[in-house]
């Protein structure tokens, strides 16, 4: 009997897109591509059990719909890895954020 894999989350590019809009250091830059790229090779692997028609495995998703998540993981993953890091010894010892009219 053919398993049925996992469907590939209508909200995961906008997830990443988010998350690498978050990126404030090295770690969150290392973590958001290790999960963009697990995810694309997990998409690579469902079109390429379509491409030999496993019957071992049931896809759910049409090739096209993976293709363009793929697609659009591969330009996630582009915009993580352009992401800059502020060197954190350039930072401000101590950044106050002060509310509006404060000052005066």
């Amino acid at each position: 009997m053919a398993k049925k894999l996992k469907k590939i989350p209508i909200d995961l590019v906008s997830y990443i897109q988010i998350e690498t809009e978050a990126i404030r250091d090295f770690n969150d830059k290392q973590m958001i591509s290790s999960y963009c790229l697990s995810k694309l090779e997990m998409v690579n692997w469902y079109l390429e059990l379509l491409e030999v028609g496993s019957k071992k495995y049931i896809v759910p998703q049409s090739k096209e719909h993976l293709e363009m998540v793929r697609d659009q993981l591969m330009e996630c993953h582009k915009q993580i890895m352009s992401v800059k890091i502020k060197n954190p010894a350039d930072r401000p010892l101590m950044d106050i954020k002060y509310p509006k009219g404060y000052e005066e």
